[in-house]
């Protein structure tokens, strides 16, 4: 079955597209992809920016499948598709980033949404393509990056979303043993230090999530919840915002 593929030059928001195509008779395996947003969002309502072209904004909806599966399918499959494009490829920051060490080249967000009685996830990827240094000057807490400036080399859009197709269509055809198995191979800071700041939810615990919680990364169980080292006990964080620092000298054998 294809891809049901709707090209916009210009629009507020893919996300939004797909669910007012959704609405309108679409369904799964639906793309909304254009090369600028004026309303695009990140997690937690963040605005996010774009320059006409320089982007990958693309939204794909999918069926069968829960909300971190599908960020983990679409960042996983982006990273594949620019390492079949002959770059090296960022690492996955749980819960939804593709970062170069502490630089954040890309998101997902993924929201649940109901059309016509069927439930569908909407996933939509924001990956900074052709920016240059000094185009990218945000206040945010991970240092926003592209793959121009990470990977030194000039990229097609059109070319990735082809790839993002494929890599995309190849996982949903595979096994999801195979899924987790590769996203715990590609995920960043794994054993390092890290601050997780609220809000943030602790599962198997009380006392936590009004301050800073700082450990080290171990990982992330089947639930799709980050394993946190904190003096001694492993906490599972069901959400939350990751960096790096904090944390103190690793235990021995880490």
């Amino acid at each position: 079955m294809e891809w049901d593929v709707r090209s916009f030059e210009s629009i507020d928001s893919t996300n939004l597209e797909a669910k007012r195509l959704l609405d309108a008779g679409a369904s799964s395996r639906l793309v909304v992809t254009a090369r600028h947003q004026t309303g695009g969002r990140g997690r937690m309502g963040r605005t996010w920016l774009d320059l006409p072209g320089k982007s990958l904004l693309v939204s794909t909806v999918l069926a069968d499948l829960g909300g971190f599966e599908s960020a983990m399918l679409v960042a996983l499959s982006a990273r594949a598709a620019i390492v079949a494009s002959g770059g090296e490829g960022p690492l996955l920051k749980w819960p939804n980033d593709l970062v170069y060490g502490d630089r954040k080249a890309g998101g997902v967000l993924c929201e649940v949404y109901a059309a016509r009685n069927v439930e569908y996830v909407i996933a939509g990827l924001g990956l900074n393509v052709g920016y240059l240094p000094g185009e990218l000057d945000l206040p945010t807490k991970l240092k926003p990056t592209s793959l121009l400036i990470e990977e030194g080399r000039i990229w097609d859009n059109e070319e990735l979303l082809v790839e993002l197709l494929h890599e995309l269509e190849t996982r949903l055809r595979g096994d999801r043993v195979e899924w987790w198995s590769e996203y715990r191979r590609n995920l960043a800071f794994m054993g390092e230090a890290i601050r997780v700041d609220p809000p943030f939810a602790v599962l198997d615990e009380r006392g936590f999530g009004e301050g800073i919680i700082e450990g080290f990364m171990r990982g992330v169980d089947d639930g799709g919840n980050v394993l946190l080292e904190v003096e001694g006990r492993t906490l599972r964080l069901a959400a939350g915002d990751m960096r790096r620092g904090g944390g103190g000298n690793p235990p021995c054998g880490s």
